[in-house]
Formats: structure tokens, sequence, C-alpha cells
């Protein structure tokens, strides 16, 4: 390496033998699930964080741990802790995810402005006369861009926002990954519960939280994580009510309602939406609201994004 006339020669990082191990070829998938397994100090958690298998992600741990050659963690039957390698890398592994994370959405970013098309998730709830509406606003904000409307998992709500696929999504609250993302609130609304046609409450006019604590619920799946905990109503029940069945899509979530197998909670939007014979709706009265919200990556202040946002803000107001 030449060095300027009067510059200092680099310093040279040199790593401890136990933590070294010549001619590392360490993935970036390792270091993801490394860091969620350091952050969670739980493979169970991790792997739900990931959407991945607990085994898999277990495997991988170890061939990283193998590859750098020394153990990066403690584990014991009951708990999980960093080793002091494990920790020393922790600040270096979650650096490069995120530099590489940042890379990709500016390289999406990047080719979807030569598109001249912009890539926003939705969930499958979102009353269509809005998602029109705002597409129809950020047309007139930004003339020549195109929308492009991709629907979002119901296992990962928030997922295709924070790996770069979409620029922006509209999304019920509460949902994982939210300490990385900004939003807006759009639409707040009240609650309905789903019953099948011949249910006990069915005749009712509304219903509250009390009349449904024995009642098997519709659930979405656990790797949705605070969202399942808000349509079960955990904050309210106390604890987690009985689930009778876990769906990942809205077909089943019906057909599931349909057969009796359970009843779901649901956004007023919803069930306006979602019009199915044999269900029907009523109105929760002591549920909190449901909120309705565009997300986007926490500090992107891109101006196509931001008129995007600024789009759904105003097409909201008039909703």
């Amino acid at each position: 390496m030449v060095v300027p006339p009067g510059a200092a020669p680099p310093r040279s990082v040199v790593m401890p033998d136990r933590h070294y191990r010549s001619g590392m070829d360490v993935s970036t998938r390792a270091l993801r699930y490394f860091v969620a397994v350091a952050e969670e100090l739980h493979f169970t958690r991790a792997a739900e964080r990931l959407y991945v298998a607990q085994p898999a992600l277990s495997k991988a741990v170890r061939r990283l741990e193998e590859e750098l050659g020394t153990a990066l963690f403690v584990r014991t039957r009951h708990s999980v802790a960093l080793t002091d390698a494990g920790r020393s890398l922790l600040p270096v592994a979650r650096a490069a995810v995120e530099a590489l994370d940042g890379w990709e959405r500016q390289a999406r970013a990047e080719r979807d402005a030569a598109a001249r098309v912009l890539r926003i998730g939705y969930h499958s709830a979102v009353d269509p006369a809005l998602l029109s509406a705002v597409t129809g606003r950020f047309a007139e904000l930004r003339p020549g861009l195109r929308v492009e409307l991709l629907l979002n998992d119901w296992n990962d709500p928030a997922g295709t926002v924070l790996s770069g696929r979409d620029r922006a999504a509209l999304l019920r609250l509460p949902v994982p990954g939210a300490n990385l993302l900004d939003h807006e609130i759009l639409v707040r609304e009240g609650r309905y519960v789903a019953l099948p046609e011949g249910h006990r409450l069915a005749g009712r006019a509304s219903i509250r939280l009390a009349d449904l604590r024995d009642e098997p619920f519709v659930a979405l799946p656990a790797s949705s994580g605070p969202l399942r905990a808000h349509w079960l109503a955990v904050d309210r029940f106390g604890t987690l009510p009985k689930v009778g069945v876990e769906v990942h899509n809205s077909e089943d979530y019906f057909l599931a309602i349909q057969s009796g197998r359970g009843i779901a909670m649901v956004a007023a939007m919803s069930a306006r939406v979602y019009r199915r014979p044999g269900v029907v709706y009523r109105p929760v009265e002591d549920a909190p609201e449901s909120e309705l919200a565009v997300v986007w990556p926490r500090g992107d202040t891109d101006p196509v994004l931001r008129d995007f946002v600024r789009a759904c803000v105003e097409a909201s107001e008039t909703y």
C-alpha cells in the first residue's frame, strides 16, 4: 500500500487467535442469524423474528462458530448468553448487516427510479377505494411515476419494507420491526368480531370483549408478533385466548370462521371489504381502535417517498 507523504500508516487490526481463523468465508445470512440470536438471547424467538425454522437457525449458528473457530454463545437448557467472542462480534456483525441492508435499499431505489416505478406493499384488508385515492393523489404529485402495489404476506407484515423490496407499505399496526420504521397513521376505526352465521352471539347488535373470553379464535401466524396479539386482544384479556386455528391468508381466515373453527376480530374496514356468505360482523364496544398506517424505513428522506406519504395522508383525509 502506498502511503501519501506525511500521512500516518494505517493501523493493523489483529484479532486474538481464539476469535479468528484465517480463510474465513462468513455469509451475510450467518451474521444476520447471529445478530438476531444475540439480541433475543433465545433461539426460538430469533427464529420467529427471522421467519426460519429453529433447527435451521441453530445449525447455521453452529456452522458460523465452526467457521470462526470460537463459541459465540453459552447454551444451557434454560438460557442463552453471549461469550466474550460473541460480545465483541456483535457490533461488527450488526454494522455489516445494516450497511448491506442500506446498500440493497439504495440499489433498489435507484433501479425503481430508472424504471419510473414506486413499489408499495399493502395488507389484504385495505379498502380498494382508499388504495385508488392514494395512487390517484400520488399521480398528481409525481406525474410520470407509476405505483406498483404488491400484496404483503401475513407472516411478515413489514418485512418487505425492511428488506427493501418495497419503499413503503400500508399496514395495520403494530408490526414486527417497528423500531426500524417511521409511520403516519391514516385511519383509526373500531373493531368488529366476525362470527359464523349461526353463532350464539350473531343475533346481538353489538358485542363486548367479556362475551368473547371463552371463544376459540382464528389467529394470525405467530411470526406476525405484536399484530397477532393485537387481534387476539391479549392486552385486554390479560392472557392469550384459546386459539382454534392459525391461518396465513385471508381465504383460510374466513373459511375457518364459516366452518365454526373460531371467531376473529377485524377492523371496520375489513367488515366492509370482506363480505362472505355465512359470516356476520358485529361491533365490539370496548375493543381499542385499529390503526392503519403507511410505514417506511426510518430516516429515509427521499423526496419521492415523502410525496407518497403525503398522498396517503391527503387521500385518507377524504376517505
